[in-house]
């Protein structure tokens, strides 16, 4: 600056020489060129008297020109100096003032458009607030509103400007202890949702589902709440039609006869009470486990081929059966259909089966009934045969020998007495009286094996009695112990018969066929059953063998459950080879003195 400013003081001096310089050579030259005129003539006087009149004129020209103009100049350009400084201080502030101004504006710009952008998206957000079919309100932390969205006005039926500045609490659209506990200290509040019983302005409740969420500001303080309420009466009624339609199904499918179930990826997926008593397991059973595993394994590849048809819809609808095996061993018959369902959103077989083992039962003993009856009758017809054969046979061997005696006896007491001796006659005739006595017993034993008649006179207990007796006389190595726990008036008449014959037959049978020494015969009144019992210690029988012998011939076991059946009674038949055999024939007296009136 220094260097600047010698140079602006040097450029004046410059100028006075110069103007110094200009005087001289002009008068020099006026003094050159008027030379003529003066007497001197000398052109060194005129060098002379010009340097004598720049020498008068230099102070002059210094004192009015140099040093003003010097002067001037000096604080023009001190003037100049202080003005350009000046000059490129203002210009640094404009360019920073500039610079500020630019920032300003581009942040003033900035914040304008995020202000756009913001009061957008408030209005983008108050559009979807109103827009939402949702009642959405907002409160401070004192519980005053500050925002009430359009479907809350039609929800609770509060207008907008009704609801700014009142508390939420005293519109009571809920009951406000449920957030007491979450809302309690609003510094560590949390969002709280649920089921309330909500009240529109009227006083009409509706459940409505809630939610609850704090406001938090920057420095992480609650400002407020929103509250978002949905009507879910719809819900509601939907979810009561389905908890009542599933109550009713559910009862339905409980309290069934049948068994159903539901099969899908291979497994049971549910079943009802009724199946788990039927096929004797238990829910943890029939999860662990997969079908093939119940069914009988003859009758698996049966029924996974109909539920394969019915899992693609192939085939129609169509009832099977089958055999289940339970965890005792036992073979159960079942009868199920089966049909294609949607369950948890995957294809599913739903089945529905019925325990038919009683009718299988039921048909297989009618049918060995049948049978049992067609050969009854068959022999039936052979022992009426046989027993008239052996009537007659006894007839002519014992009646009609007997009855020939007495004819030729009184034939011989015909002739003498024809001859005049009457004591010869008396003495034949005399002797025709035993030959008739034993006549006589004949025809009484003949009578007792067709019938006792000690049953009709006598009464049951008498003749069994009688029949004990005889079978002893008739098997001297097989002891009878008699148990007879009744009176004769509590059997009942149409049982006497049937009793007795039971009786013979279980006894005979086991002097065939048991090889016993002792036999018990039990009558005894058990409540209001009659109970008989014949028990023997012989050698014992397999009874599936003797069913099948009874189906091909025999008659013993089948007559005496045909006759106990026939008043109303059961007959079972217990043995074991090696542990004897009993035989149980039970009446309810009622029901077989019904049985013999119908």
């Amino acid at each position: 600056n220094q260097e600047r400013s010698a140079r602006k003081l040097r450029s004046p001096m410059l100028a006075f020489l110069a103007v110094a310089l200009g005087i001289f050579l002009v008068e020099t030259l006026f003094m050159w060129w008027l030379q003529p005129l003066f007497p001197y003539g000398d052109r060194f006087a005129a060098l002379l008297d010009a340097s004598a009149l720049l020498a008068v004129m230099a102070p002059l020209l210094y004192l009015l020109f140099f040093r003003p103009m010097a002067r001037s100049i000096c604080e023009k350009t001190l003037a100049e100096r202080a003005l350009r400084v000046a000059c490129e201080d203002l210009e640094a502030k404009v360019t920073a003032r500039t610079a500020e101004l630019e920032t300003a504006n581009h942040a003033l710009q900035e914040e304008i458009s995020k202000r756009g952008r913001t009061m957008t998206r408030l209005q983008l957000q108050g559009g979807l607030l109103d827009a939402v079919q949702q009642a959405v309100l907002a409160t401070g932390t004192d519980g005053t509103l500050v925002y009430w969205n359009q479907f809350a006005e039609a929800m609770f039926g509060w207008s907008q400007s009704e609801t700014r500045g009142r508390l939420l609490a005293d519109l009571a659209l809920f009951p406000q202890e449920l957030l007491t506990e979450e809302l309690s200290d609003p510094a560590a509040a949390r969002a709280w949702d649920g089921e309330v019983p909500a009240t529109r302005r009227d006083g009409l409740r509706f459940p409505a589902y809630l939610t609850c969420s704090p406001m938090w500001k920057p420095d992480c303080t609650v400002g407020g709440f929103v509250y978002t309420f949905i009507d879910i009466t719809d819900r509601k009624e939907a979810e009561e039609a389905i908890r009542y339609s599933e109550e009713k199904y559910s009862t339905v499918v409980e309290s069934s006869p049948t068994g159903i179930f539901i099969i899908q990826g291979g497994q049971i997926v549910f079943a009802n009470r009724r199946l788990f008593e039927m096929v004797d397991r238990s829910p943890e059973d029939l999860r662990n486990l997969f079908p093939r595993e119940i069914f009988h394994p003859e009758d698996w590849p049966l029924v996974e081929e109909i539920w394969r048809k019915r899992f693609v819809g192939e085939g129609p609808v169509q009832d099977y059966e089958f055999r289940i095996l339970t965890p005792a061993g036992s073979i159960r018959w079942f009868s199920g259909r089966t049909a294609q369902i949607r369950f948890r959103g995957q294809k599913a077989l739903l089945g529905n089966v019925q325990d038919v083992t009683e009718r299988w039962e039921a048909a297989l003993a009618l049918r060995d009934s049948r049978e049992t009856l067609q050969r009854l009758s068959a022999s039936l017809i052979t022992a009426q045969e046989g027993e008239r054969k052996r009537v007659a046979r006894d007839l002519h061997d014992s009646l009609g020998q007997s009855l020939s005696a007495i004819k030729f006896i009184v034939e011989r007491g015909l002739e003498v007495s024809a001859s005049k001796d009457p004591s010869a006659s008396l003495a034949i005739i005399r002797s025709v009286v035993p030959v008739i006595q034993s006549t006589m017993e004949e025809v009484r034993r003949i009578a007792m094996a067709l019938r006792p008649s000690t049953l009709d006179d006598l009464g049951l207990l008498i003749t069994l009695s009688w029949f004990t007796r005889e079978y002893q006389s008739a098997y001297p190595d097989i002891q009878v112990e008699k148990i007879l726990e009744v009176e004769e008036a509590q059997i009942p008449e149409p049982l006497k018969i049937d009793i007795f014959r039971i009786v013979q037959e279980a006894m005979n049978n086991a002097a065939k066929h048991s090889q016993t020494e002792h036999i018990r015969i039990s009558l005894k009144q058990v409540q209001d059953c009659l109970e008989l019992r014949i028990q023997d210690d012989g050698i014992g029988f397999d009874p599936d063998q003797s069913h099948t012998a009874d189906l091909h011939g025999g008659l013993g076991l089948a007559s005496m459950r045909e006759r106990a059946i026939a008043f109303g009674g059961s007959c079972t038949i217990a043995s074991a080879p090696g542990a004897g055999t009993t035989v149980t024939a039970g009446w309810k007296v009622a029901g077989a003195i019904a049985a013999q009136l119908s």
